[in-house]
């Protein structure tokens, strides 16, 4: 039988890779929908088994394979989910509304048409059926699931082998646009792993079968068909790498597909969302849409943004650094001012000691040079030294508080002679204070004394003196 895109007409080259039980099939056509390229790969032993994947380091493998012969694949590749991988729910019915509302819908009452929501991905199509004419009212949809970590896993797959992924579609479903025939009334279509009816085009039932061998499955088909949709008679069976005979008494076309590139080429003749289902997770798809699409508008503002982002961290890196060296400055002229103030005040402080020693220097100065001369001082020492006391040297020295003192080293015959002669110095007027010596014996037996006199402030002196004048 033959087949092909016939009059698609598509924007640009197109492919699709379908992955069989043996074998992945990968055909790409151009925008006539004349193929370009094809090419297999052979699957390892077990990798897919009944129609579902069971080896997915071995299925990577084939990828890698499958491109080394085909060279680099530049446009998104749709790839065919084996039937046994995938569930497609009989045709449900909708009142008339747009697909994405139907497809809220589904999600929002997902178990109610399939099974458990978690881990799995869906899609919905709007196709026709026999009964639609009947009820103007009413559209009906086919939906199909798969499992998403299954679907993500060859999505990285593709990616890990350079094969840009397209839509993932049921292989069930996308291989009937390449079989022409099924554009008919009612057709049933049979294969190794399945049997599906269409209409006009369309797939109204999918059932998946292990290694169709006889005529019985698709006699059971037929029945169903008959029950579901009075008004419409099954008109052809193809048979597609099934080798089973058929019987052509009933009156029905029979008629075969032996290409094994027809479920490839079926998924590359996909035109667009519209036109069929994809099980790819939603991240995904919008990723893959923006990555492909072209905005001048938005690029020229991502162009403005990227300038303004670049100007903008360049400013902010001169302020910064500004900034930095700015507070590096100001720490530097605190720790320099820091340093002075502490110098200043070390400064004024010795400054302060030397003019304090220098009034007590000059004071002992002028004292020295004054009216009291030191003869005078002198004087009363030996006035008022009785006749048992010696004294051995007089020292005038610098007061620990200030002022001149006299220290007076001597020695006595006795205490009383000592006493003696310290009131008679206090009596004296020259002196502020006398300290009573403490005295101690020679070895002679004589009273060994240092008496301290602190001499009168000069100025207290003239001050009394001149209070007795008047």
């Amino acid at each position: 039988m033959a087949f092909g895109a016939g009059k698609k007409i598509v924007q640009k080259n197109s492919a699709g890779l379908a992955i069989h039980d043996d074998f992945v099939h990968f055909v790409e056509i151009d925008e006539n929908g004349e193929i370009t390229r094809k090419a297999s790969a052979a699957l390892p032993e077990g990798c897919v088994v009944n129609g579902q994947i069971k080896d997915f380091n071995g299925l990577g493998e084939t990828f890698k394979a499958l491109v080394k012969k085909t060279g680099k694949i530049r446009q998104p590749v749709t790839i065919g989910l084996p039937s046994g991988d995938t569930v497609i729910r009989r045709p449900l019915s909708f009142p008339r509304m747009s697909i994405e509302d139907i497809r809220s819908t589904i999600d929002l009452n997902f178990e109610e048409y399939f099974t458990s929501r978690t881990d799995t991905i869906f899609d919905a199509v709007i196709i026709r059926t026999p009964s639609d004419s009947a009820d103007k009212d009413k559209i009906s949809v086919l939906a199909a699931t798969a499992k998403k970590s299954l679907v993500d896993r060859i999505l990285d797959l593709a990616k890990k082998a350079d094969i840009p992924a397209g839509a993932v579609e049921p292989l069930n479903f996308a291989m009937l646009r390449a079989i022409p025939e099924v554009r008919e009334e009612l057709c049933i279509v049979a294969s190794p792993h399945n049997i599906i009816a269409t209409w006009n085009g369309s797939g109204i039932f999918f059932r998946v079968v292990n290694n169709l061998s006889n005529f019985q499955d698709v006699l059971n088909t037929m029945q169903f068909l008959g029950t579901q949709y009075r008004q419409a008679r099954v008109t052809k069976i193809i048979l597609a790498h099934v080798n089973f005979q058929l019987s052509t008494d009933s009156g029905m076309t029979i008629a075969k597909v032996d290409d094994p590139f027809f479920a490839a080429l079926g998924l590359a003749m996909r035109e667009g969302p519209e036109d069929g289902l994809d099980l790819r997770p939603a991240e995904f798809v919008e990723l893959e849409r923006r990555r492909y699409s072209f905005n001048p508008n938005r690029l020229a503002l991502w162009g403005l943004l990227a300038g303004f982002l670049m100007m903008s961290a360049g400013t902010i890196s001169y302020a910064f650094i500004t900034i930095q060296n700015l507070r590096q400055s100001i720490e530097d002229m605190r720790d320099n001012v820091g340093s002075l103030t502490s110098r200043r005040q070390n400064l004024e402080r010795e400054n302060s000691e030397l003019e304090s020693k220098r009034k007590q220097t000059e004071k002992i100065l002028d004292f020295l040079k004054g009216d009291i001369p030191v003869l005078e001082i002198l004087n009363a020492l030996e006035v008022n030294m009785p006749n048992g006391i010696k004294y051995d040297n007089a020292d005038f020295t610098l007061g620990p508080l200030g002022g001149v003192n006299v220290v007076v080293d001597g020695k006595a015959r006795s205490d009383k002679e000592i006493i003696t002669m310290t009131e008679g110095l206090k009596d004296s007027g020259l002196f502020d204070s006398v300290l009573l010596p403490v005295s101690q014996k020679d070895q002679l037996q004589r009273r060994v004394f240092k008496l301290v006199l602190r001499v009168k402030d000069i100025l207290v002196m003239k001050t009394e003196e001149s209070s007795h004048g008047k």
